[in-house]
């Protein structure tokens, strides 16, 4: 039964919502901007009351608080009346958007820096949402909202988590489904990271890492045909053994433009999670911090290009240190080491330490010599500086360093993803 202006729904807290108006509908229910105690909410409500399994299973996701602040996560629960029930949740603020707006170029992410952003929090979350118990088990482009400007990230759609084993009776999605679960399969937090790899390759590649040739000389994509390619023969178009599926020029221009421009181990981690050993073993896939490893790695070797100022995205791995927009070299002798990692320092690049998306420090130009950079302390705690001749420095907050060869960093507590990490500047 749908519901009409003014009509109230009680809360299992005891709490009534006034509806205001409809906010959009999808295929199990209806969304209402509502107000509760004098704040506006969405209320989604079932076309067809659910199950009580189902009912039990959102009453305690209720009680059990989101897994991390990415999730717009189910707050309320309605009583069942009118034959159906419903929960409430926070409204999605207006300056994200639909997932499917960056895929057709509707929308689009202000730097690279805001995009990989957008990865590091969509895994994130699902790390989280894994380490809680849960599997998400509809995992698609519609449950992502994105602020373009910074790349923010919230997941909405939550109502069919269920605890690891268990399911909601949805099985997903076409093309985001993982192969097993085509083949007539039970979702699980193996086939989340099978769809988590496809929303990846989407978000940076705007191309479903399954349709290529093969796709495009379909007749018509019948259900017999989408088993095919989303299942049983599901083929990566960059699969390094099989050729049959590659990009279609004139097709899939997104993908082949963008594949070019991203560093090698981007590339090789998309190569290796849809080969067809992944494909068939859920258990070998990637795990949310593997991935936020390698997105760390790109992020590393995201530059400002000291000539043109535009973001440049080097690959070292294959000596690649043009810029992508001018095509000049760019010195990359200067860098800061953190364990592993070699961060290149150009003046306007962004330097992150940890996976939080907030930048620790900036690269800059000292106010009296251009020719001297410094690293500024973005943090809200202090640095000490290490000399070569033994001497101790300390950096405030919004104050700079100079990058000179041998200084050691002790970024201490300033940096809660990554508490006692140290840095060296070689240059």
């Amino acid at each position: 039964m749908e519901l009409k202006p003014n009509d109230k729904v009680t809360l299992t807290i005891g709490s009534q919502a006034t509806v205001i108006r409809e906010l959009g509908r999808g295929g199990q229910g209806i969304v209402y901007l509502v107000d509760l105690a004098g704040q506006k909410m969405a209320l989604k409500w079932y076309h067809n009351k659910p199950s009580d399994a189902f009912y039990k299973n959102l009453d305690h996701n209720v009680n059990a608080k989101a897994p991390s602040d990415a999730f717009i996560w189910p707050e309320y629960l309605t009583v069942k009346e009118r034959d159906s029930f419903g929960y409430i949740m926070k409204l999605r603020p207006n300056d994200y958007y639909e997932f499917g707006n960056y895929l057709l170029a509707k929308k689009h992410f202000k730097s690279f820096d805001a995009l990989l952003a957008s990865a590091m929090k969509i895994c994130d979350g699902f790390m989280m949402l894994h380490r809680h118990g849960y599997s998400y088990q509809d995992l698609n482009d519609g449950n992502f909202f994105i602020r373009p400007t910074d790349g923010d990230v919230l997941i909405c759609d939550n109502d069919n988590v269920m605890p690891q084993g268990e399911m909601s009776g949805i099985l997903g999605k076409a093309r985001y489904m993982a192969p097993e679960i085509v083949g007539g399969g039970k979702p699980d937090k193996y086939s989340d990271r099978f769809s988590l790899s496809v929303i990846l390759f989407m978000l940076f590649f705007a191309n479903h890492p399954f349709e290529g040739a093969r796709v495009v000389a379909c007749p018509c994509m019948t259900e017999e045909f989408e088993k095919k390619f989303y299942g049983s023969e599901a083929l990566f178009i960059y699969d390094k053994n099989d050729k049959s599926n590659l990009p279609v020029r004139g097709v899939h221009q997104n993908v082949l433009r963008r594949w070019p421009v991203f560093p090698s181990i981007l590339k090789e981690a998309f190569i290796d999670q849809f080969s067809k050993d992944k494909l068939a073993n859920p258990n070998k896939r990637m795990l949310e911090q593997e991935w936020q490893k390698i997105i760390c790695k790109v992020r590393d070797e995201l530059i400002i290009c000291p000539h043109c100022h535009e973001e440049s995205l080097l690959d070292l791995s294959k000596g690649a240190v043009k810029c992508i927009n001018c095509g000049k070299d760019i010195d990359i002798t200067k860098q800061l080491k953190i364990g592993q990692r070699s961060l290149i320092l150009t003046p306007g690049t962004k330097l992150y330490v940890d996976n939080d998306n907030i930048a620790d420090g900036v690269v800059d130009v000292y106010p009296n010599d251009p020719k001297l950079m410094v690293i500024r302390n973005l943090t809200k705690a202090s640095w000490h500086i290490d000399t070569p001749s033994g001497k101790v420095k300390v950096v405030e907050p919004k104050d700079f360093m100079p990058v000179l060869n041998g200084l050691k960093i002790s970024f201490g507590a300033s940096i809660p993803g990554a508490p006692g990490a140290k840095a060296e500047i070689k240059a």
